[in-house]
């Protein structure tokens, strides 16, 4: 089984090669569709919304031109949309594009850096920083669903930006050598560890249940 994966953004593409093969051990990433052979997946960035339609638009005639690919995964954010939303925001865009492959269209609700939060081994009980403590004290995301967490008004952030920057002041928390950078430093939540305490965030407490799409979408 060979996947194409679109993502929308650029940390995706660096955490997902590393969380893929933790779903479906039979799969192998490769860098570019071209190089896909047998049971391997490639990732395609778009970089943010709204270029993600036109690299779906793109990956559809792909997939078309490559008869390697047996399935079409869309990795796309919810923003401040539902996931049902965003769903039928994607669904609309590819009905009228024909696809020889299946495509599944999976949501992360409402952003990476959600899933990401759900690492309850992340955040102390009692955090040192003032930063993190306020955050904390807002919405605790060891506690409640990551994907309930709320805007932020106090700094003009959206639920987006605000799991951006909750993230960030966790894992600067943890080391002070360690940082979080969208799109360029993502080795600390790529790795395997991680990722099982992110599965079983979802599996223990039904938390960030949108997740759920994202195992679904590579599972045998």
């Amino acid at each position: 089984m060979n996947i194409y994966v679109v993502v929308e953004g650029e940390t995706e593409k660096r955490v997902y090669p590393s969380w893929i093969p933790l779903v479906n051990p039979g799969l192998t990433y490769v860098d570019h569709p071209s190089k896909v052979v047998t049971n391997n997946f490639c990732i395609v960035s778009a970089m943010g919304y709204p270029l993600c339609m036109d690299v779906i638009r793109d990956a559809i005639e792909d997939v078309n031109a490559a008869v390697a690919f047996d399935r079409l995964v869309v990795l796309v954010d919810s923003e401040e949309a539902t996931r049902d939303e965003k769903i039928a925001e994607i669904s609309d865009y590819i009905a009228g594009q024909s696809c020889r492959t299946r495509i599944i269209i999976a949501i992360q609700h409402f952003c990476f850096e959600t899933w990401a939060l759900a690492n309850r081994k992340l955040i102390d009980p009692k955090p040192t920083s003032m930063e993190l403590r306020i955050y904390k004290n807002t919405f605790d995301v060891r506690q409640d669903d990551p994907e309930l967490l709320p805007a932020y008004p106090p700094r003009k952030l959206n639920r987006s930006q605000f799991a951006e920057r909750y993230l960030v002041a966790a894992i600067q928390e943890k080391n002070r050598k360690l940082t979080y950078n969208k799109g360029r430093q993502a080795a600390f939540v790529a790795h395997p560890k991680y990722f099982d305490q992110v599965k079983r965030r979802l599996t223990e407490t039904g938390h960030i249940l949108s997740f759920a799409t994202f195992i679904e979408a590579f599972a045998e």
